[in-house]
């Protein structure tokens, strides 16, 4: 029986991380044209909300790791947020230093306008699997997200830090 890409390995296109991007791409281009298209939000901005609506009122730092991103990243998109009013930000009386930010009503409505438009995106998607495949799909990516954080931790210290900045030195050339 011949190998399968995932066993294979033998060119960018048998990698799974190439491929999920692949498959991220045209879902996610779906979902970004809906969220661009119809509501006037990027897909960042749509995942904060998403958070947010699930979450509840949250610190920055909070919701910037719940998301896994940058909290450079998230902070652009709330500012974005709050200036379209979608996103409140809040400071506690009792801790100047600290916000909490919050979905407004309107930014409550974007996500019950948008979330069943992107479920059924996800939905038909899915519909490629049968019952039993799709259990078996999501049993494999809990499995693939905890192989993934173990080998993070394991190899951390010896990757590279990332720098994008940097662009490409003659030691780095190809």
């Amino acid at each position: 029986m011949p190998l399968s890409p995932s066993q294979r390995l033998a060119s960018i296109d048998d990698l799974l991380l190439y491929r999920l991007g692949r498959l991220s791409a045209v879902a996610g281009g779906m979902v970004v044209r809906l969220c661009e298209g119809g509501h006037g939000i990027t897909r960042r901005e749509w995942a904060v909300v998403a958070q947010l609506y699930e979450h509840h009122d949250q610190p920055p730092s909070v919701l910037a790791e719940r998301m896994h991103r940058d909290r450079a990243r998230t902070s652009r998109a709330l500012t974005s947020l709050i200036q379209k009013k979608l996103v409140l930000r809040t400071t506690p009386a009792n801790d100047r230093r600290s916000a909490i930010v919050g979905l407004t009503p309107e930014g409550r409505q974007l996500y019950e306008r948008l979330m069943p438009q992107v479920q059924a995106i996800n939905s038909q998607i899915l519909t490629a699997l049968g019952p039993e495949q799709a259990q078996q799909f999501d049993e494999a990516l809990e499995r693939l997200q905890a192989r993934a954080l173990t080998l993070l931790t394991e190899l951390s210290p010896a990757l590279p830090k990332a720098n994008r900045r940097r662009g490409r030195s003659g030691k780095d050339a190809v």
